[in-house]
């Protein structure tokens, strides 16, 4: 019986590195090229969509592309970075939600139509590290696959009418713990013992009203996760073992509320991407 396939949009970044380097190094060909269904295949999703992830990626650099004579399209590693200790960078030094994610290139798009990479990772960069950005590209790729985003001109990227849908459907919400503690990681790099929690910081970072994070942070408080002092709000021990859970995480899956901390190379401030390509620092 064969493995379900997974949707594509749930696949963590950091293992489709892995997965992409491994397809480089162990190609059969001279030019190390492979195919979109060897990539699915080991990641268990629909070799389709890893197709359009792939092609995306040829787009932004991270890989080349070529269309044989018969029709199959091979793609080989042009700027993808090796495997490398990211331990300054996002998502390892604190966890990136998908809310949070959403709010980034959300707040991108809105400003002019279409967001470049750039863009969405500055409003992912945080006190407590830039985030990577090949992760970052390879996120956005496998959401291009889902039919989230769309991939334009420039190259930058927008939102598909499913995308808006879901974005709209995560805003609704109030944030909910886990999206809040790594929001948190995100902003209070340093345990400052007489410095407050910047909530409007934290709920700017998960595209939240503020007073959705004063709710929250009354039920942190009454949970004995926060306490109030003369300097606000600060976390208490359990607070602080909290906002450790979503530092330096082992991979894990993507498609929750976190997406834990995965080792994705290295590039947080610069990253690859093709030379003279608007939006593509990673």
């Amino acid at each position: 019986m064969s493995a379900r396939l997974r949707p594509i949009d749930t696949v963590d970044p950091a293992e489709l590195h892995r997965v992409l380097l491994w397809a480089h190094a162990r190609s059969g060909s001279a030019d190390r090229t492979f195919t979109a269904q060897r990539v699915a295949d080991r990641v268990r999703v629909s070799a389709v969509d890893m197709g359009v992830a792939l092609d995306a990626l040829a787009v932004v650099g991270l890989l080349r592309s070529h269309h044989t004579r018969v029709g199959l399209t091979i793609y080989f590693r042009h700027r993808l970075v090796d495997l490398g200790g990211v331990e300054q960078c996002r998502p390892g030094t604190a966890a990136i939600s998908r809310r949070e994610l959403w709010a980034a290139i959300s707040s991108a798009w809105q400003r002019a139509g279409a967001a470049s990479t750039d863009d969405i990772a500055a409003g992912l960069d945080a006190p407590a590290g830039r985030v990577d950005r090949t992760w970052l590209l390879l996120r956005l790729a496998t959401w291009t696959a889902a039919k989230l985003l769309v991939l334009t001109s420039g190259p930058a990227w927008a939102l598909t009418a499913r995308g808006l849908d879901q974005h709209e459907q995560i805003r609704r919400e109030r944030p909910n713990d886990p999206q809040v503690w790594a929001a948190i990681a995100a902003e209070q790099a340093h345990r400052h013992p007489h410095r407050g929690l910047n909530l409007g910081a934290v709920a700017d970072r998960l595209g939240a009203p503020t007073p959705w994070l004063h709710l929250w942070a009354d039920e942190a408080v009454e949970a004995g996760l926060l306490t109030r002092t003369d300097g606000g709000l600060l976390p208490s021990a359990g607070g602080w073992r909290r906002v450790d859970d979503f530092v330096e995480l082992p991979p894990g899956r993507d498609g929750g509320a976190v997406a834990r901390a995965g080792r994705a190379g290295p590039g947080c401030a610069s990253g690859p991407g093709p030379a003279g390509a608007a939006g593509v620092p990673r």
